[in-house]
């Protein structure tokens, strides 16, 4: 199944709303701090990271009986949030949805499919969504006919990051790995896969690679994150905002580091794609490659043929 990790929670609107987690498997945190109450009151103006706040699987929810629960405080209005499969969805993929306190389909031209439920409804990738609550263009604030569900919006979270937000993309190396890779590496645990990586800030994507001239420059850049015609875009981290502006960050991969990353010094296990991300989300002084993640555990292999990536210059 694909894991919903919620990252960030914004609330536009003038009411006061209280987020359950629901999910057993994950602790959760607000702004690094781990939370202290049952549930996350997000206020007027509210506007934090969250890590270890997921959408529950529809699965698990019907044993534990909860889900992840929204509330608005004033009128006491509720609603549960699963992860499951759609009945008219021939594409076998997992959709987020809305239900009622009593488990009642609510809104289901709004239910958004998250990607393919894998291994057969196994553990897969995860994708980080941003909720955020606004008023809907049909009920004012002022309505007496106020539905929770109509400002409850989940977005990708890629979409909604800042220009300076820095990820590391994870790619499997190639289609017929994804399988094998879900299977060695995903939410509930890590031994090894194969797979690419690299960093993307301000709409580019930087990456090492092997080159067929040992003293070409193995960095490259995609101008199209996550996509590439070999490997297969698997999901991305958060690793937090650069203070660097656009110009800075290029003058510092161009002008700094390219030169000590030549093609011809790319090594399997002591110099690889995952080795040149660390060095630049150092340099660019955002959180670091998470040592617990798929990252630590990659058999990584990248070599730059004729379907390479723009080389730096």
């Amino acid at each position: 199944m694909v894991v919903a990790q919620i990252v960030k929670v914004r609330n536009n609107t003038l009411k006061t709303f209280h987020i359950t987690p629901g999910d057993i498997f994950y602790k959760t945190s607000v702004d690094g701090q781990p939370l202290a109450e049952e549930s996350i009151e997000v206020p007027p103006g509210f506007d934090q990271i969250t890590e270890g706040l997921t959408v529950p699987w529809e699965s698990v929810s019907s044993v534990s009986g909860s889900g992840l629960e929204i509330s608005e405080s004033e009128s006491g209005s509720l609603i549960r949030c699963v992860l499951g499969p759609h009945e008219s969805d021939g594409e076998d993929r997992d959709w987020l949805q809305f239900r009622s306190a009593d488990w009642e389909p609510l809104e289901k031209n709004r239910w958004t499919p998250l990607g393919p439920r894998h291994l057969w409804g196994t553990i897969g990738a995860s994708t980080d969504l941003a909720l955020t609550f606004r008023d809907a263009k049909s009920s004012p604030e002022s309505s007496p006919s106020f539905s929770l569900a109509e400002v409850v919006h989940f977005e990708s979270a890629l979409k909604t990051a800042s220009p300076n937000t820095v990820f590391l993309n994870i790619f499997d190396l190639a289609s017929a790995l994804s399988i094998p890779n879900s299977m060695l590496c995903n939410t509930m645990f890590s031994t090894m896969g194969a797979f690419h990586a690299a960093i993307e800030v301000y709409g580019q994507e930087w990456a090492f690679y092997r080159t067929p001239t040992p003293s070409s420059c193995g960095v490259c850049r995609s101008l199209r994150p996550r996509h590439h015609p070999v490997h297969v875009y698997r999901q991305s981290i958060n690793l937090g905002d650069t203070n660097l502006k656009e110009w800075e960050v290029r003058y510092l991969i161009r002008g700094k580091l390219a030169s000590n990353w030549p093609g011809g010094t790319y090594d399997l296990l002591r110099r690889n794609c995952i080795h040149f991300c660390q060095e630049l989300a150092l340099a660019l002084g955002v959180n670091p490659v998470p040592a617990s993640d798929l990252a630590s555990t990659m058999l990584i292999h990248c070599t730059v043929g004729r379907f390479a990536c723009l080389v730096a210059q």
